[in-house]
């Protein structure tokens, strides 16, 4: 059992937390700066909290699950084993010797359930000792713990952008569109599901449809044509379709 202060209390922490609890790691304090979110966290872990950032309780391993701007302004007060959750800040953000990254690759919201054992763990440290404890703490959790060094992580949290928060973004035009002419979003479900779940057997670059892929200028054009009120919009769809045509 591991003995954690969670700083932060936020989406991932929230999650986090709890997959680690459920594991039988002890969360011993919970930081954050509103005693409103401090508060409602460790009172779901039965843990105490501060709002006091030289009130942290030391333990075993502080997890810094805080903003990206907001990581080296909290680390420095913390004097223990330490790592961050950031996808784009590097390990050299954390002082002293005993630090690392321990970042699961995913997207977090209060009111959606995760499932911790699919979420891919990266962790990275310089430090001997600490290195075997964050991959077993990866292992309690997750079934997929991956050691990548700061470069490889940053290419990642690009791609992690590009295929998450990209997509959602279409799937907001797409809902946009379906509402203004009275259709119900779901009809679109089983389609975004199944390109989801083509790519687990397919190449992306295998698993691409669509009149751009097929060079179906005219469809293309008629798409263009019913957008002209939406410039925002019809950008982007001639956007993506040239770069579609681009790489068929």
């Amino acid at each position: 059992m591991t003995k954690i202060t969670m700083i932060g209390a936020g989406n991932l922490a929230l999650h986090l937390s709890h997959a680690l609890r459920h594991a039988g790691h002890e969360i011993v304090q919970v930081y954050s700066r509103t005693e409103r979110s401090a508060s409602f966290l460790a009172n779901q872990l039965n843990c105490p909290f501060t709002t006091e950032i030289d009130k942290i309780t030391p333990s075993d391993l502080a997890i810094i699950a805080v903003n990206d701007d907001a990581i080296e302004e909290v680390e420095k007060h913390i004097d223990f084993p330490k790592v961050h959750t950031s996808g784009t800040k590097g390990l050299e953000c954390l002082t002293n010797s005993n630090t690392g990254v321990f970042y699961p690759l995913q997207t977090f919201s209060k009111e959606s359930e995760v499932n911790f054992k699919t979420i891919p763990i990266c962790i990275e440290s310089n430090d001997e000792a600490l290195r075997p404890l964050l991959h077993q703490l990866g292992t309690s959790i997750s079934e997929k713990v991956y050691t990548l060094n700061s470069h490889q992580r940053r290419q990642l949290h690009i791609a992690a952008v590009i295929a998450c928060n990209f997509s959602n973004l279409m799937y907001r035009f797409s809902q946009e569109i379906c509402e203004e002419h009275e259709i119900p979003f779901e009809i679109l479900h089983p389609l975004i599901l199944e390109t989801a779940n083509k790519i687990q057997s397919l190449q992306p670059s295998k698993a691409q449809t669509g009149p751009a892929q097929r060079g179906d200028d005219l469809t293309l054009q008629k798409h263009l044509s019913l957008l002209e009120n939406n410039s925002e919009l019809q950008t982007i769809y001639k956007t993506l379709s040239d770069s579609i045509k681009k790489h068929s």
